[in-house]
């Protein structure tokens, strides 16, 4: 058993804050913290992701189509989708990422 805090959990060098919660095996948990204006550029990968926003309000970007998410929302990303985030709102967008590495 491993228990994580926010606090201990090692950065990803991005320009935003983002913390690796747990890597081991095929699955990888990743949160972000987007301030009021901050974004993921858009990206692929090649593995699916599910995306649970936390708290806050923002815009994801797939493919071509913006879609607004906000708290409690749970996004499914298959593999090679194009997706970006922007946090829209006046308060800080906190996402879980949860990338299924060994799901293809």
């Amino acid at each position: 058993m491993n228990i994580m805090s926010l606090d201990a959990a090692p950065q990803v060098p991005v320009p935003f804050d983002a913390r690796v919660m747990h890597s081991d095996g095929p699955v990888e948990v990743i949160h972000i913290l987007l301030q009021p204006g901050e974004g993921v550029p858009p990206h692929d990968n090649p593995f699916d992701v599910l995306f649970y926003v936390l708290e806050g309000c923002g815009e994801l970007t797939i493919e071509d189509q913006v879609r607004s998410v906000a708290a409690d929302n749970l996004i499914a990303i298959p593999t090679g989708t194009q997706r970006g985030w922007k946090n829209t709102g006046s308060d800080p967008v906190r996402l879980l990422v949860i990338k299924l590495l060994g799901a293809n």
